[in-house]
């Protein structure tokens, strides 16, 4: 119109009108976001000519997945407010250098454990606290595709056990578990140098590892969530080979949870 391009939401012919229901367990911090993505659509995004339809629509939508309508009333109003006064806290961001840094946490959304998590929260203004669900459609609904074989994995914490000994040793990597495991066995066939705990395992006892039966022991992706799985797990492991002396030295009858123990 008049030389200029108007915009304005746009929904696919499949759209079912089904967003996060306000009835699901998940943190009511959640669905108050997902109400205000709506809002920022409608309201950054389409011309205002249009805004009065879209808000009809979304409150519309919104009360069909079982939303308050004081609650939608409110989200609505409170992020209109903070979209308004945008440019005015862009403009004063600058002049705000000595502001301290917010540290977040995010933990697992257990209702029984939510208010008091955020009580405690509250005491600390340089802290805020995030929540993610437990159940995920990605463990009810499986993608067709093929399986990933098990040396092609990436960020891992992996446990490579002794064939001669109840030695075990656990790393991490977050590159494909084989090209970690290829360096071991190049660490091992090297003649002189500094060598991995793998390597001297080795060299000291002449004893060959399980190469063919490496254990996964977790998936993470960030690095540092990745080394603290590696950390609790050596730690395991050590406690599980003083439990199995222990066990040893107090009951050399006690085979099945010698066995369990060697196993573990």
């Amino acid at each position: 119109m008049n030389g200029k391009l108007e915009f304005n939401l746009y929904h696919k012919t499949t759209f079912s009108g089904r967003y996060l229901s306000f009835l699901s367990l998940h943190p009511l911090s959640q669905k108050r976001g997902v109400l205000m993505s709506m809002v920022d659509r409608a309201f950054l995004l389409s011309h205002p000519k249009y805004h009065y339809n879209n808000f009809i629509f979304i409150i519309k939508i919104f009360l069909e997945n079982d939303y308050p309508l004081k609650f939608i009333f409110d989200t609505i109003n409170s992020r209109l407010g903070s979209l308004f006064k945008h440019k005015t806290l862009k403009q004063t961001d600058n002049s705000n250098n000595d502001e301290k840094i917010t540290s977040w946490f995010t933990i697992p959304f257990l209702p029984y454990i939510y208010d008091k998590f955020k009580s405690i929260v509250k005491k600390d203004s340089n802290v805020r606290l995030s929540f993610f669900s437990l159940n995920k459609l990605d463990g009810i609904i499986k993608a067709q595709k093929d399986v990933l074989p098990h040396d092609s994995k990436k960020n891992v914490v992996y446990k490579i056990n002794c064939k001669d000994c109840n030695a075990s040793y656990v790393g991490q990597t977050g590159r494909k578990l084989k090209t970690r495991i290829n360096e071991h066995k190049k660490d091992i066939n090297k003649k002189s140098g500094n060598f991995s705990v793998v390597s001297e395992h080795k060299i000291e006892f002449d004893h060959d590892f399980d190469w063919e039966n490496i254990k996964i022991l977790d998936n993470e992706r960030f690095f540092g969530k990745r080394c603290v799985s590696e950390m609790l797990n050596i730690k395991m492991l050590a406690f599980l080979r003083v439990l199995y002396h222990i066990t040893l030295m107090m009951s050399p009858q006690n085979m099945s949870l010698k066995k369990f123990l060697i196993l573990r």
